[in-house]
């Protein structure tokens, strides 16, 4: 009876465990492609539940191998997924890195107002570039006013809440929704070793429901036609709410070509972080942190780090990436 029971209860775990760990190839559709995101989190459950299983069997308290093999081919199916951004990649850098820029991409949230807390975080990593989102025109105020000596080019875009700050002379910029097919995006053209490099900011809106769902995707869409055949040095970082195992994420990367500067790094999960404005348990956090922070860039960049920071009071921990120009 005790062996029926196990059986039962391990075929209707691995089933529901199955089920998540497929169905990201096949979540084109609102709420499923939600349950995409949490690929990390699959694989160690399906880690410790092969773990269990095995334990059991050893101990004939579960006799079906069929159930252990299956377990098995669950953690290689989510291994698949995780793996390779801990491999080396092509587009890493070691060795000299003296001519490297810094870029730091941060969602502060609207809701946050430890400004101070902010410009220290800015301050402590020393980007070349920085990128904001969710920045109020007080907020944006107070940040010139702060880091002016250090990163005295600035723009808030009139929609949207981006805000760069830089220490590269910007040659222009402007907000662009492209023709209102997307939300806002930021779009600056900087020096960088006498030359031009294109910079786009971006935030495609929460996907949780079935119309901001849409809404993300179309910005996607309408950001991987503006970039389609672009042929120069080109940056694209922000908070994109979308994780490496969405399909739209993938159609995105397959379109573009870009490369996420993430690959050989680890996966470094970025949101969510605890603050004051979340209202969440402090021990479910650690739980359901995913990537959905990026930065994108083109062939013409080698990538020599990239790690997270502080989180100074957002639900976001800010993403920061050394580059090298070819």
């Amino acid at each position: 009876m005790k062996q029926r029971i196990l059986l039962v209860v391990a075929t209707t775990v691995l089933l529901i465990l199955g089920f998540l760990s497929l169905g990201s190839y096949m979540a084109w559709f609102w709420p499923i492609e939600l349950f995409a995101h949490f690929r990390l989190q699959y694989l160690v459950l399906s880690l410790i539940v092969t773990i269990i299983l095995g334990i059991l069997g050893k101990t004939r308290h579960l006799k079906s191998k069929v159930i252990v093999i299956f377990a098995l081919l669950l953690v290689g199916l989510n291994l698949i997924e995780v793996l390779p951004w801990y491999l080396p990649h092509a587009q890493q850098l070691t060795g000299n890195t003296s001519q490297q820029v810094r870029l730091l991409s941060f969602n502060i949230n609207i809701q946050n107002q430890d400004n101070a807390n902010i410009i220290n975080v800015v301050q402590e990593n020393r980007p070349d570039i920085a990128l904001l989102m969710e920045v109020t025109p007080n907020t944006f105020d107070n940040l010139t006013a702060e880091l002016k000596n250090t990163l005295p080019y600035t723009f808030r875009s009139p929609g949207g809440g981006l805000a760069i700050f830089s220490r590269l002379p910007i040659k222009d910029i402007k907000a662009d929704n492209f023709n209102g097919k997307s939300g806002h995006n930021l779009i600056a053209t900087l020096t960088l070793n006498k030359k031009p490099i294109q910079l786009i900011g971006s935030h495609p809106i929460v996907p949780v429901k079935r119309n901001t769902f849409h809404r993300r995707n179309l910005q996607l869409a309408a950001l991987s036609d503006y970039i389609h055949d672009f042929n120069q040095p080109l940056i694209i970082m922000g908070d994109f709410n979308v994780t490496p195992w969405s399909p739209y994420y993938r159609r995105f990367i397959n379109k573009t070509n870009l490369h996420n500067t993430r690959l050989g790094f680890g996966i470094l999960p970025s949101w969510p972080r605890s603050a004051t404005h979340v209202n969440l348990p402090s021990w479910v956090i650690p739980l359901i942190n995913i990537p959905i922070d990026h930065c994108f860039v083109s062939k013409h960049f080698r990538v020599s780090g990239i790690y997270t920071g502080k989180n100074a009071n957002s639900d976001h921990a800010p993403l920061i990436t050394d580059l090298v120009l070819n």
